[in-house]
């Protein structure tokens, strides 16, 4: 059993960002090797690079001291305050419709869709856990975040847990 649980809730950068830290990972060490008198700036792109992949969302939950703590983490500097908890009451699904317009030069487009949320409630707060347009995903990683909580609860603390995730959507699953 773990008296801690980590979970990454999501990403800092988006996925084409991280793409372009990796180039800038590997320009960085090209300019170190080959180029010793910008070897300076090598080290910043190296350091720049590094930081798109290191940045993220996550939650460490201690449930031996009863703490939570949702943060930023970048490259090992945690950014996020750490609060105390006596229970916790669940974890449910929403669902929030959304409009997206993709503007061009010739015309522009309007995107409808529905978003589907996973939150984590510690007595009565709410912390965001992940996002997704597929209901059936966020369920799905709903699910495993569950499966580690409940076989990691310690007998020796008072710590409880909703064992049901409950479904704040109109739509059955997908």
């Amino acid at each position: 059993m773990k008296s801690r649980i980590n979970i990454t809730t999501a990403y800092y950068f988006p996925f084409g960002a991280m793409i372009f830290g990796g180039g800038l990972l590997f320009l960085g060490l090209v300019l170190i090797l080959d180029f010793r008198p910008w070897g300076w700036l090598g080290l910043l792109l190296i350091w720049a690079g590094f930081t798109t992949f290191t940045a993220r969302y996550r939650l460490t939950i201690n449930l031996v001291k009863q703490t939570y703590h949702d943060y930023l983490w970048i490259s090992g500097f945690k950014q996020g305050e750490k609060k105390h908890f006596d229970a916790i009451t669940g974890m449910y699904i929403n669902e929030n419709p959304y409009t997206q317009a993709v503007n061009s030069r010739v015309s522009t487009m309007t995107k409808y869709g529905i978003e589907y949320n996973g939150y984590i409630r510690f007595n009565d707060e709410d912390v965001h856990l992940l996002s997704d347009d597929s209901k059936s995903k966020v369920m799905g990683k709903m699910k495993k975040i569950q499966q580690v909580l409940q076989g990691n609860i310690v007998s020796s603390t008072s710590i409880q847990i909703n064992s049901e995730i409950d479904d704040y959507t109109k739509a059955e699953s997908e």
